[in-house]
């Protein structure tokens, strides 16, 4: 299986920190996410490739960039983007028993429930059911787990001075610390007729300096490579996410080494970097007692050139962090056209009955996996 390229999302030219807004699904602009998930990065890369000058596109409308994935086979797939501290990417929790010592059970107690991302470190034994042996350094309010030996790794801000702190303090300074933060700067609008104001709140994370996002990318194709970044360039100067007119979501980008997590030997079953939406067919991988997984329902709204904002059909997609049994059925998902389609019984106001748009709006649940030893003796 080709390796993971990590590419990061940095702040743009002249910048300290990345802004974004990732909107949640839900009424007005307040809500925000720290991740985007691999189904709107994959929107966007398509809406970036409709724009290019002299774009073609195929027989549904949609452009040709876009039709490889639609038909299922991939030139590349694509995780969420996930949080990094520095240079040290930031991995979904596995739906997989945590194995640890009893005396860290009892030290931790109820911090499991808080917790979203491990270190590779922490990744990748989990995903192997062993044992963690020593206690973690704890960040972000517990969502956030590093392996001692990783947190040492650390550089900028983020490593201990140990001329002026024990290392105590310096895991107390990390939890204290904050990867990014979430908050809902006001605005005010005048309205042009009436001159009255209204305020409103947009939320909108920011990544601490030396901290952003990652995004692991699996080229099938390796000459589609320079396609893709070159995408990548495009999309960082669009901006990434809502209120791109404000200034958010514009970023810089860098290719790293290729994620190694020394997993071992790969079982029968896999561990979800993306969001995923299985075909019929491959519905078995969630049914089998090894599986484990969380449901997110999809929607959000379309903006097409010449149309009203409509809402998209929802779509019901396995998060990130799922263990899919791949001995029971392949996993490879698939793309949806989730463009808005009215009924005579109820048209849409200004469009009408029929498609809500002349063509196709693409969510992507092609699956990106790693392949994780089965289940040790004694663990789930």
């Amino acid at each position: 299986m080709s390796e993971l390229i990590s590419y990061q999302i940095c702040p743009p030219t002249g910048a300290t920190t990345l802004s974004c807004h990732f909107g949640r699904q839900g009424i007005g602009l307040e809500e925000t996410s720290e991740t985007l998930p691999s189904d709107s990065f994959f929107a966007a890369l398509v809406a970036q490739a409709a724009q290019l000058k002299g774009a073609q596109f195929g027989d549904d409308g949609g452009p040709l960039f876009a039709q490889p994935f639609v038909s299922g086979e991939p030139p590349f797939l694509v995780s969420s983007l996930f949080p990094r501290i520095g240079d040290l990417p930031l991995l979904p929790r596995p739906l997989l028993k945590l194995n640890m010592k009893e005396k860290l059970n009892d030290q931790i107690g109820k911090g499991f429930k808080k917790l979203r991302y491990l270190s590779p470190e922490l990744f990748a034994t989990v995903c192997r059911g062993d044992k963690i042996s020593e206690a973690p350094v704890i960040m972000q309010g517990g969502k956030v787990w590093l392996s001692r030996n990783e947190a040492r790794s650390l550089t900028g801000d983020w490593k201990r001075d140990k001329q002026a702190e024990s290392e105590v303090e310096w895991h107390k300074r990390l939890a204290q610390s904050s990867i990014w933060k979430i908050e809902s700067p006001p605005h005010v609008t005048v309205d042009r007729v009436s001159n009255t104001s209204a305020y409103y709140e947009v939320g909108q994370v920011t990544y601490a300096p030396h901290a952003g996002l990652v995004l692991l990318v699996r080229f099938v194709d390796a000459t589609q490579q320079a396609v893709f970044e070159r995408m990548l360039t495009l999309l960082s100067e669009s901006g990434l996410g809502g209120r791109r007119s404000s200034g958010l979501g514009a970023f810089c980008w860098e290719r790293k080494e290729p994620l190694r997590l020394g997993l071992g030997q790969g079982g029968s079953r896999a561990v979800l970097l993306s969001r995923y939406l299985p075909q019929e067919a491959e519905l078995a991988a969630l049914r089998s007692e090894r599986a484990a997984y969380q449901l997110v329902r999809v929607g959000g709204w379309v903006y097409s050139l010449g149309r009203p904002s409509q809402r998209r059909q929802r779509v019901m997609m396995v998060s990130e962090g799922a263990i899919l049994d791949t001995k029971a059925a392949a996993v490879r998902g698939h793309v949806e056209d989730v463009r808005p389609v009215y009924s005579e019984k109820r048209p849409h106001p200004q469009v009408g009955s029929g498609n809500g748009t002349s063509h196709p709006v693409y969510r992507s649940g092609l699956a990106l996996t790693l392949a994780i030893p089965d289940a040790k003796e004694g663990n789930s």
